[in-house]
């Protein structure tokens, strides 16, 4: 993928409607002023052919200069008030003084996250000892096998639940930041392109690891048998070494966490929801707003071969899938109407036509993600169409 994309898009060609063109602002018009509504449209038609043209010599030129080293070298356009654009530019962005606070502190936590995606990659589970163990009830040494096999594993149970915390608090610094006063939220996204980067980060780890949390059942076997263990030795009186590590509080709050299809989305949701309650005083717009921008950038993308071409490999094309899908379901929980009502400033139909095209082993846990987090999907104002897309 090349370092830039042209992004642009009509509505329709009519005056009253806006147009996203590669250039910051609404292009200039002479013929515009006091001309019939026809008139216009041949010179938004003209205008837009030149700087087409200019696009591909610029093309040309950034050919050059390499491909994408990793993921995260993405355009993002998004429609102003006034047909203006912004670009973010996710490879090179570098942390200005004003967002090296809050950069730090979410890079800390996301310097775990490839770790954490790599251990429950990793998980087998204890279903081999556990099995063996609720078969031979009364062999002891077949017991404490089992035990001695899940413990460890609930512990790291417990990292996972733990980190989901941490990602929170990221989530929501992060908010703050791209949302707070006296800015816009497009104006956050252009000033603020190395937090704009984070948070596209913090998606794609959420969608990863839930991912691999709905393919691998051994997780909530392993710990439904640690809490069966613990209920039955407390009943007999017994107080287990782990105990002291997974207190009954803490085993609760996993409980919940490992119970949800997708719990670090689920968390996420959650975060983001909280966040717009709490700050009464900011729009819900200031935060929809980048959300819908990013499904917007990464649809394009994926939807225009000659931008999809430029992928050096499949793990791109994934990483703007994922990026997509999350920013959609965290604005279907903030916005009152959802992403799924005609009123969304999400295109879903062409979301999901992106999705579908792609092979079903790469994205069926997406689609997953949209017809079972998502919290609008179901309402009657969302169009069967949408509906029998995500059959």
């Amino acid at each position: 993928m090349h370092s830039t994309f042209l992004c642009y898009r009509t509505h329709s060609l009519t005056v009253s409607k806006r147009m996203i063109l590669l250039f910051r602002g609404t292009p200039h018009c002479p013929e515009k002023e006091g001309s019939e509504e026809e008139e216009a449209q041949q010179c938004y038609k003209r205008e837009l052919e030149q700087i087409k043209g200019k696009w591909e010599k610029a093309s040309v030129s950034l050919a050059g200069r390499g491909l994408m080293g990793n993921l995260l070298k993405v355009l993002a356009c998004a429609e102003l008030e006034h047909g203006q654009i912004v670009f973010l530019d996710f490879e090179h962005a570098q942390p200005t003084e004003a967002e090296t606070a809050v950069w730090n502190q979410v890079s800390a936590v996301l310097e775990e996250a490839h770790g954490i995606l790599a251990e429950l990659q990793s998980y087998s589970g204890a279903g081999q000892e556990i099995r063996e163990a609720i078969q031979n009830p009364n062999d002891l040494q077949l017991q404490e096998k089992a035990w001695n096999a899940v413990c460890p594993l609930v512990a790291k149970l417990k990292r996972f639940y733990e980190f989901s915390l941490r990602l929170e608090n990221a989530l929501r610094s992060l908010l703050e930041a791209l949302t707070s006063p006296p800015y816009a939220p497009m104006q956050h996204l252009e000033r603020e392109q190395a937090l704009a980067k984070q948070f596209a980060e913090i998606l794609h780890f959420t969608l990863s690891f839930d991912e691999l949390k709905m393919t691998n059942p051994a997780i909530q076997n392993d710990f439904s048998y640690y809490r069966r263990t613990i209920s039955r030795n407390r009943l007999n009186n017994q107080q287990l070494e782990a105990e002291n590590e997974v207190n009954n509080e803490m085993a609760n709050r996993m409980s919940l966490f490992y119970a949800e299809a997708t719990p670090m989305l689920k968390t996420l949701s959650n975060a983001t929801t909280k966040f717009v309650s709490e700050n009464k005083t900011l729009p819900i717009e200031d935060t929809t707003d980048c959300l819908s921008t990013m499904a917007c950038v990464c649809r394009v993308m994926l939807e225009t071969p000659e931008y999809r071409c430029r992928f050096t490999n499949t793990d791109t094309m994934l990483f703007c899938m994922r990026v997509m899908v999350g920013v959609i379901i965290l604005y279907d929980h903030v916005h009152p109407v959802g992403a799924f009502a005609k009123t969304s400033k999400i295109d879903m139909k062409g979301c999901i036509k992106v999705l579908k095209e792609q092979p079903s082993n790469s994205v069926e846990g997406l689609l997953n993600a949209l017809r079972y987090t998502t919290r609008h999907l179901n309402d009657d104002s969302t169009s069967k169409q949408i509906r029998a897309l995500l059959q």
